[in-house]
């Protein structure tokens, strides 16, 4: 398998077959239990097993403080410097949602800021030279995502073509019909699970839910899980949540778009993107000859069904190479 153990990552080698996949954020959530993307790792090792090639898993926290997001774009140094002052204070949450969003980290001088650059630069370094190259991440369980429970992003069209990725995830949403009806309930009361669990917190910090209250990412999220709350959910409790934004009112929105929508399924940038993954965009594009796919599983799928979770994204990723050869 012949394991190389480097700073800020790790690669496993048993093929030059060409393809390359990464688990970006599956580094130690430091401060924050959400601040990886929790059994990223574990679907990324088993596909590894299933395709061969290399396997780089990121073994950094994502916090700014603590570590590197090799997802995001690399700051200046005046920036990063800037930030980490920021980033200590805690105060200003705009500035901190915003810098999150784009940058990778942040540094107390100039020689963190040289590590860190450093590691970052290694860390793609090592992807570029793959051929077909595969980001695992993990998304929350919300009511944000339906009816999506694993999302593939093509990069608006620059990893791999639209119209030969819906090709072939339609016929493995037709593979998979069964076991995706059959976890359908679990899934959703996951989800449920979770909308809970994001109001409280959000009562917690803000003292309330209201969106037009909110900051950073809690705004973003709610705003979101609105919008399918809207196509799903029956129009009495939308207008009931419209006439007294509530916590038991929101939660009410929920269960009923969630009782109303459709069977999982695999999708195509429902959910994401890829207009936040400002490091492949920087490092992997454009591709001269690559094929560059990221696979967005629900937590759901990452750690009840790893097994089958690998297995669905190696499905995709056979019939890419078997087009692209």
């Amino acid at each position: 398998m012949n394991p190389q153990f480097k700073r800020g990552y790790i690669t496993y080698t048993n093929s030059d077959n060409n393809v390359v996949i990464i688990a970006p954020h599956s580094g130690p959530a430091v401060e924050f239990s959400t601040a990886r993307d929790d059994n990223s790792e574990t679907v990324a090792s088993l596909l590894f097993k299933k395709i061969k090639g290399k396997l780089i898993i990121s073994n950094m926290p994502r916090n700014r403080i603590w570590g590197v997001d090799f997802n995001r774009d690399i700051p200046s140094l005046k920036t990063a410097l800037t930030a980490y002052e920021k980033f200590l204070g805690k105060k200003d949450k705009r500035y901190l949602f915003d810098f999150r969003q784009k940058y990778a980290f942040v540094a107390s001088n100039e020689d963190d800021y040289e590590n860190r650059l450093t590691i970052y630069q290694n860390f793609w370094g090592e992807i570029i030279k793959g051929k077909y190259i595969i980001l695992i991440h993990r998304s929350f369980p919300r009511v944000k995502s339906l009816p999506s429970i694993m999302d593939f992003v093509t990069f608006k069209d620059n990893g791999v073509k639209n119209g030969v990725i819906h090709e072939i995830v339609t016929s493995i949403n037709e593979k998979y019909y069964n076991f995706l009806s059959d976890i359908d309930l679990a899934y959703k009361k996951m989800i449920m699970f979770e909308q809970e669990r994001a109001v409280i917190n959000n009562l917690k910090i803000y003292k309330t839910i209201n969106p037009l209250r909110l900051q950073g990412e809690y705004k973003v999220s709610i705003e979101k899980d609105l919008e399918k709350i809207e196509t799903y959910a029956s129009k009495y409790y939308v207008e009931k949540l419209k006439d007294n934004f509530t916590p038991q009112n929101f939660l009410e929105a929920c269960r009923s778009a969630l009782d109303n929508s459709p069977t999982p399924q695999i999708t195509i940038e429902n959910v994401f993107d890829g207009s936040l993954a400002h490091g492949p965009n920087r490092k992997l594009f454009p591709a001269k000859g690559r094929i560059v796919l990221e696979a967005e599983p629900s937590r759901f799928l990452n750690f009840w069904y790893p097994k089958v979770t690998a297995e669905i994204i190696k499905d995709v990723l056979d019939r890419l190479i078997e087009i692209n050869n």
